[in-house]
Formats: C-alpha cells, sequence, structure tokens
C-alpha cells in the first residue's frame, strides 16, 4: 500500500456521500452536515481532507465559487471518459455532451487557436429550459 492511500471509514462515507448524491454539488460544510445528519461521527477537518483528496484523485470535481462570498462546490465525477458538460446555474443540473458539433468545436480550438482543451474539466454554464423559462416569466 503506498504512504496516504489508505482509506478510513470516515473518507469512505464521504466519498459515499457525494455517490449517492452525485445529481448535487454541495459545499465541504454542507457535506459535512449530512454526514452529521446521518449519524456518522466524523470531523470538519476530516471531511475538508478527504474532499481534497478525492478532488486530486479526479473522484470529485471542485467547482469554483461565482464571487468571493460563496463556497467552492464539489460534486461526484462519474465520468472518465473525454467530453464536455453543460450545467445550470440556475438547478445545478449538469449534462454530458456527446455531440459531434462539440467535438468539432474542441477540434476548433486545437486547430486555430493552438489550445487542447481539458474536456473532463471543461464546464459550459447557462440556464436548461425550465430555468430559462421561469426567468422569462419573472422579468415578464
Amino acid at each position: 500500500m503506498q504512504r496516504g492511500s489508505y482509506q478510513t471509514r470516515q473518507q469512505e462515507a464521504v466519498t459515499e456521500l457525494f455517490q449517492r448524491l452525485q445529481a448535487q454539488c454541495l459545499t465541504a460544510e454542507e457535506a459535512y452536515r449530512l454526514l452529521l445528519e446521518n449519524g456518522m461521527d466524523v470531523g470538519k477537518t476530516t471531511v475538508y481532507r478527504a474532499i481534497t483528496k478525492l478532488c486530486d484523485q479526479g473522484i470529485l470535481r471542485r467547482y469554483a465559487p461565482q464571487s468571493s462570498s460563496e463556497a467552492a462546490r464539489y460534486q461526484y465525477n462519474p465520468c472518465r471518459e473525454s467530453h464536455l458538460h453543460i450545467r445550470c446555474a440556475g438547478c445545478g443540473a449538469m449534462e454530458h455532451l456527446h455531440c459531434g458539433d462539440v467535438e468539432a468545436f474542441a477540434a476548433h480550438i486545437r486547430a486555430h487557436h493552438g489550445f487542447v482543451l481539458d474536456e473532463g474539466r471543461t464546464m459550459l454554464c447557462g440556464l436548461c429550459e425550465k430555468c430559462a423559462a421561469q426567468k422569462a416569466k419573472v422579468g415578464e
């Protein structure tokens, strides 16, 4: 076993929490609170360390806060294949883009701009159809 590669019961609980709630993006505080609510005796520092380790391993994705007053959010990353993602800024829903047009876009970026996208980490943000419709209703 490599040094630092062991998995404690608390680390396993953090992993299982994110796997169970894979459609959600949680802050470290929210993850800590949910673990406590589910009867897991875990320290806040352990949760933060486990999240950092899971991000380093590619098991979780980290989404940077939109403002300095917000916390980073984390989400289980079931993807091991290369493709872009879209995420709704309203409800947080995330979709995988398997589309020839997206592949052509990535090829264009590479050929014409000399930049290779890290497709597994590239996230396009916007509003899903439902949230866009709700926003339009409020704006009327």
